[in-house]
């Protein structure tokens, strides 16, 4: 099994499109994306899509590749969607919605979008309290997409990329350890293996099994 996720280690290599892990758990997020024209919301709202996961499962990276492929907006809560804006895009990505967002200037932009048969990515960690019932009742009747928890495989693959992208060679016993030691949450993962590479960095040592267990 594989999984999509990014690796976060640095700014340039944030959101390399060409650099991710695909499996069963998040296949349906990678197809809709990748098949954006023909397979993405339901009726009512046939042009509108929310991914919902774990913080650094993904999402951010996903919607930076459906940019990539329909040159979609990402909106700010601040933006306004002028005509100009509209006539000049044909999809639109509200990347992380929370309870920052004014849900009046949201509800209009689901209503704007949809009546003008604009392509909506909603990326989410999960879900937060809708007060406006128009809105909430929007956001219930869109398609979701939920981005599945990590497995060995994928966990294996991530902190032997994670090391790897720091030039850093570790024994098998060393991933083994971490995929059992390690909550299965991305984020999580990803600051422990660089808290682990920085240490041994810093200290000039090599990364073996007393390192990781001082260090963590």
């Amino acid at each position: 099994m594989h999984q999509q996720i990014t690796f976060p280690l640095s700014s340039n290599d944030a959101y390399n499109l060409d650099e991710y892990i695909e499996s069963s758990s998040n296949r349906l997020a990678a197809d809709s994306i990748n098949n954006w024209r023909s397979n993405w919301g339901v009726n009512p709202y046939p042009k509108t899509l929310i991914i919902e996961g774990a913080k650094s499962s993904g999402k951010t990276f996903l919607a930076k590749r459906w940019e990539m492929l329909s040159g979609a907006l990402f909106l700010k809560n601040t933006y306004e969607l002028t005509e100009s804006i509209l006539n000049h895009h044909k999809g639109f990505v509200i990347d992380g919605l929370n309870e920052a967002w004014d849900e009046e200037k949201l509800l209009h932009h689901f209503n704007t979008l949809n009546e003008n048969q604009k392509y909506l990515l909603i990326t989410v960690n999960g879900m937060p309290k809708i007060r406006l019932p128009d809105l909430s009742s929007r956001i219930n009747a869109s398609r979701k997409i939920n981005l599945g928890i990590i497995d060995d495989n994928l966990m294996k693959i991530l902190i032997f990329k994670i090391f790897s992208n720091n030039s850093v060679k570790v024994g098998d016993e060393v991933i083994n350890y971490l995929i059992k030691t390690l909550p299965r949450e991305f984020y999580r993962i990803i600051n422990s293996v660089n808290k682990v590479n920085c240490f041994a960095i810093t200290h000039k040592r090599k990364i073996t099994l007393p390192l990781i267990k001082e260090v963590l």
